[in-house]
């Protein structure tokens, strides 16, 4: 593990979802819900120890710090639609100078692919580092790696661009201003749908679970392995940027 306090997760979550409200407290095993689940897999990264779930401080997103609390992570209260200045004020107040952006709504997140970016990132120096640009991984596995001072600069320039402050890293992605990189699969598995969405997105999410109880640290190969025995595990839905 790297020991260096500069750098977290920053995990998206908030209760005011228009098509599934307050998803991330659904249960998908008897005992673990979406949000406990994908902090208990981002706990297994060999590299980040610091994960800091960011949400808004509506009431309704009071729910949010028993969770914290339970999995003894921090907990960051900012701007509700900006989320852009939400991460950079985090960010800033917690002397975080590199962002691993993950969203609460992919409960399939794998640590080893964090990992992976997050090497790459540090060794590279760069100033944004991912497996987005080019889309070769399921639906579900999005990991971005961003420096603090990208996010500043990126808010600086694009400051009244709302699209930008609600996806944080959009004017990043396709900006020549900023050195970036993409992790890339070696085969092309981007079809597959391993988010959560809608009530289709829970209903395969459940029966994924269920198969692989009690072991909830499966890695994502494991499912692609499993779909070749279990038709119900393979999730396809062509995706676009």
């Amino acid at each position: 593990m790297i020991n260096n306090e500069s750098i977290a997760i920053f995990l998206a979550a908030r209760s005011g979802s228009k098509r599934l409200p307050n998803k991330h407290f659904y249960n998908l095993t008897p005992r673990y819900s979406v949000i406990d689940i994908c902090i208990k897999r981002l706990q297994k990264s060999k590299m980040v120890n610091k994960i800091f779930l960011c949400t808004t401080k509506k009431k309704e997103d009071d729910k949010f710090k028993s969770v914290c609390e339970n999995h003894n992570i921090n907990l960051f209260r900012g701007n509700e639609n900006n989320v852009l200045k939400r991460f950079i004020d985090c960010a800033k107040e917690n002397s975080i100078t590199n962002i691993i952006r993950i969203t609460a709504d992919c409960p399939l997140v794998d640590p080893d692919i964090i990992d992976k970016c997050l090497l790459i990132h540090l060794k590279r120096k760069l100033d944004y580092t991912s497996n987005i640009l080019k889309l070769t991984y399921p639906d579900g596995l999005d990991v971005e790696v961003v420096k603090l001072d990208a996010l500043v600069k990126s808010l600086k320039l694009k400051k009244k661009d709302l699209h930008n402050c609600e996806h944080v890293t959009s004017f990043i992605r396709i900006s020549k201003l900023f050195r970036k990189y993409n992790y890339t699969s070696l085969k092309n598995f981007s079809n597959r749908r391993w988010t959560l969405d809608n009530k289709n997105d829970l209903i395969f999410l459940k029966k994924v679970f269920e198969h692989f109880d009690p072991d909830i640290n499966f890695s994502w190969k494991k499912l692609l392995n499993a779909e070749k025995n279990f038709k119900f595990l393979k999730n396809i839905e062509k995706r676009t940027k």
